[in-house]
């Protein structure tokens, strides 16, 4: 028995016993049965073939559409009115006949035949100044008022309130999330999640159903998790919605990336990266072949990162090919893949047939198991640029992973140029900011960082000072203004972890060497900096608070 979030046990139970029924009696009538509600329909095909009203009086409802042949699903074939709606069909369509519920018809015909399916979708045209500040706080009446102003407005109109309020926000995700009520909506801002309105759950579902239509999902199906995408036009460019769904005990969860094509593919000056930094990478992505790894969890950054890296190998010399789940941002110059697993179109698959392509450098948005990375190692070492990432806490934690995926320790450490361990910090509101002195004697693995970052930078020495047995780093703590929305911070930079391969890392990882043995030796080099010790650096200059290192790294 399969479990509809959208019924309690005894409704569900209760829906199980209906669909034997009606199974029960497609075959004593000689007829095929379908379960109408579980069915992924396409609101298309009622529009071209569907009468509503004949649809509702006969219980009749065509679900599929082929050339010149429909197949309906039908409550009461018995019935004489029914009989002749069919009658009335076979004169222009080839039809097949399926048996379904009183309560799975219900449901759908509400769903694709009410006003928000059969209106066209708004395109949204409304123009406001990017660079103005909107406010973003518990105080901030616009967004306060923005649950008032959508419980007002048509479905399709509320929707484009919500995507142009996130833009304005500069949020990077809109969440849709439910409650046992009705739904937050909630704004991810430079990696935090902002409650911005709540919205009932009458309104919501509606809302949910016209994201998942518009985003190519099916509207009708609420028990398994969907992928899809939508755009909308702002300020006369187009803005691209990456969307999910996952299904839950009242409603769907609904989560939207908003991918911006204004933004471009930006420098790593841009990302935050110092020029010390920033001469690593390029030293590494230049090398003829070999493979660079960025690594860190999910909304870290690396894909970002990872673009750039593409961009500065981006010329007409080249030939540039990417694998990518999904494709985020589209790319001059560069032959572009969306894998698909549903239809066997994996990482691993992608990179055999890429290979046959001639490519100068591969793009793999993720190693995942071990047939991609030996299909990457293989090719880096038969003159490919590659470019990948993983989900790893650290840089060197990346060899530990390949190897737990199986790969060999010859083929890592001849293959592997460069990893990059990183993630995003948020940057500290130039406009507010009150000096303080932190303690940091009571947080040994932050005294000893800073310790370490002093013997190698004795500049920074001026921001400790000791008190009696104490030590205090002098940090600027943001007060709120209206510059940064009363949050203390103003977009975000990347501090890095970078390991450079050297032959003496690459023979040690030839030879099996411990992750511990691996990072004791990055230590013996002076450019070397931990997560921890360039987010520290980015607090000793003033660009971040150590509040927030502590909160992304630990």
């Amino acid at each position: 028995m399969s479990f509809d979030p959208n019924l309690n046990p005894l409704q569900d139970i209760n829906a199980e016993f209906e669909e034997r029924e009606a199974q029960e009696l497609a075959i004593k009538l000689g007829l095929e049965y379908i379960n109408i509600a579980k069915f992924p329909l396409n609101p298309d095909v009622l529009v071209k073939i569907g009468d509503e009203q004949k649809s509702r009086d006969f219980m009749v409802i065509p679900f599929f559409k082929n050339l010149n042949k429909i197949k309906i699903a039908v409550v009461n074939p018995e019935n004489p009115e029914t009989k002749n709606y069919i009658k009335e069909l076979k004169q222009t369509f080839k039809v097949t006949v399926f048996i379904c519920t009183k309560s799975g018809f219900d449901k759908v015909i509400d769903l694709f035949h009410s006003k928000f399916l059969n209106q066209e979708h708004v395109e949204t045209r409304t123009k406001f100044k990017e660079s103005e500040k909107v406010a973003f706080s518990d105080s901030a009446e616009v967004f306060k008022k923005l649950g008032e102003i959508i419980k007002n407005l048509p479905i399709e109109t509320a929707i484009a309130e919500i995507e142009i309020a996130a833009v304005q926000a500069k949020a990077s995700d809109i969440h849709i999330q439910p409650t046992l009520t009705g739904v937050v909506l909630r704004f991810r801002i430079d990696g935090i999640l902002h409650n911005v309105c709540e919205i009932l759950l009458d309104k919501a579902k509606k809302i949910i159903n016209r994201i998942k239509y518009d985003s190519g999902m099916m509207s009708n199906i609420s028990d398994i998790p969907q992928d899809g995408h939508l755009s909308f036009e702002a300020n006369n460019r187009t803005i691209d919605l990456r969307v999910s769904s996952l299904p839950t005990q009242t409603t769907e969860s609904i989560v939207m990336r908003i991918l911006d094509s204004r933004k471009g593919i930006r420098k790593f000056a841009d990302l935050g990266f110092e020029d010390d930094l920033e001469q690593k990478i390029q030293k590494a992505i230049h090398h003829k072949n070999g493979m660079v790894l960025v690594t860190g969890p999910t909304g870290s950054g690396k894909t970002t990162t990872l673009y750039s890296m593409l961009s500065e190998l981006n010329s007409s010399d080249r030939k540039l090919v990417s694998l990518e789940d999904p494709i985020e941002y589209h790319l001059d110059n560069v032959t572009q893949s969306q894998i698909n697993p549903n239809k066997d179109y994996t990482f691993a698959t992608g990179l055999k047939a890429l290979l046959r392509h001639d490519p100068d450098v591969i793009l793999i948005g993720e190693i995942r198991e071990f047939s991609t990375a030996k299909l990457a190692t293989e090719a880096s070492l038969t003159g490919h640029v590659v470019f990948s990432s993983l989900h790893t806490n650290s840089a060197v934690g990346a060899i530990t992973r390949l190897q737990n995926l199986g790969l060999e320790n010859y083929n890592i450490s001849s293959s592997i140029n460069a990893i990059f361990a990183q993630r995003l910090v948020r940057k500290r509101c130039t406009n507010c900011g009150k000096k303080e002195l932190i303690n940091i004697s009571k947080n040994p693995r932050i005294f000893e960082a800073c310790k370490h970052l002093v013997k190698k930078y004795p500049n920074f020495a001026n921001k400790i000072s000791k008190q009696g047995n104490d030590y205090f780093l002098a940090d600027i703590v943001p007060q709120g203004c209206i510059e940064c929305s009363n949050i203390g911070y103003q977009g975000q930079q990347a501090i890095c972890e970078a390991v450079i391969f050297s032959d003496n890392l690459r023979r040690m990882i030839a030879n099996g060497a411990s992750e511990l043995d691996l990072f004791v030796e990055l230590q013996k080099d002076f450019s070397f900096n931990t997560l921890l010790e360039h987010g520290l650096i980015a607090v000793l200059k003033g660009e971040t608070t150590l509040k927030e290192i502590i909160r992304v790294v630990g």
